[in-house]
């Protein structure tokens, strides 16, 4: 039987296996460093398997999303984690860019917390830009999780927080969102082909008075991004996990550009490299 992280999306779509970069071009430091995370990441990949295993109900979800197709798959660790944060988050509304077998997994942690709970389950809603690709997930989606899913397909746009560049969903629908999975669109711009962040988990943050929560798969030029807009302190990346925790986040910890002096940053006697400066909202 096809396991859950054998598929893979065409076309480099969000989820694939990313471009690896020539391990030469890094210094011995940056090249030790990247041996012991790639040693952390396998340890807690064979770690999630054995736990996903362990669990036979959800296992089987996933081998069934799975049989038969031939399109992305995330890693065991991705989804145990998104099982584990929605255990714990007890999230009612999920965003989800990217549609997947992730999305069985947190339709699945939703239903159990509303066991446990004896409580209405929530909804999932799953954006998708690949219609083609969206049609095979519908088709792939257990019955157990089916009514609380709400699969949407649109196509993708570019859009813009102050001086960033972004792509993000044309239509997504306004929903008290509380729990993000940014795994999606393609962050390749539809306009000229330019490698883009994805935007629309600031976009649900900047319209939000309650509390988000996301979790950001493995896209560096959105880490960036999601560093500078929430801080460090609420956007927190994770060298095991290969993925960003935001959160708690409201739309009063959006960052903002300020005047800013560079004097701050000028070096007389080595490389001065500038850095971009955001100011915090105060809280009202």
């Amino acid at each position: 039987m096809t396991s859950p992280t054998d598929i893979r999306r065409p076309g480099g779509a969000p989820g694939a296996a990313p471009t690896q970069v020539p391990a030469d071009s890094f210094g011995p430091r940056a090249r030790l460093c990247k041996r012991l995370a790639d040693r952390m990441v396998a340890a807690r990949e064979r770690d999630a398997e054995a736990t996903l295993r362990a669990m036979p109900a959800l296992w089987a979800l996933l081998e069934r999303a799975a049989a038969g197709s031939a399109v992305t798959g995330a890693s065991y660790s991705d989804y145990l984690t998104l099982w584990q944060q929605v255990r714990a988050q007890r999230p009612r509304e999920i965003l989800e860019c990217g549609t997947g077998i992730s999305t069985v997994v947190l339709a699945a942690a939703l239903l159990e917390n509303a066991r446990e709970d004896k409580a209405l389950p929530g909804r999932v809603t799953s954006m998708e830009d690949d219609p083609a690709w969206l049609e095979v997930a519908r088709a792939r989606l257990p019955q157990e999780v089916a009514a609380i899913v709400d699969l949407v397909h649109s196509p993708k746009t570019d859009g813009f927080y102050k001086c960033f560049r972004g792509v993000c969903y044309e239509s997504l629908p306004d929903r008290p969102y509380d729990f993000v999975f940014s795994d999606g669109p393609d962050r390749h711009s539809p306009v000229n082909g330019d490698k883009l962040f994805n935007l629309d988990l600031i976009n649900v943050v900047a319209r939000s008075d309650a509390p988000v929560r996301a979790v950001v798969d493995n896209h560096y030029l959105t880490f960036y991004v999601l560093q500078k807009v929430f801080g460090l302190a609420r956007a927190r990346y994770s060298v095991s996990h290969k993925l960003m925790f935001v959160g708690p986040v409201t739309k009063r910890d959006l960052g903002f550009l300020r005047k800013e002096s560079f004097v701050a940053d000028l070096r007389l006697f080595r490389p001065t490299e500038l850095r971009l400066r955001f100011t915090r909202r105060p809280a009202p």
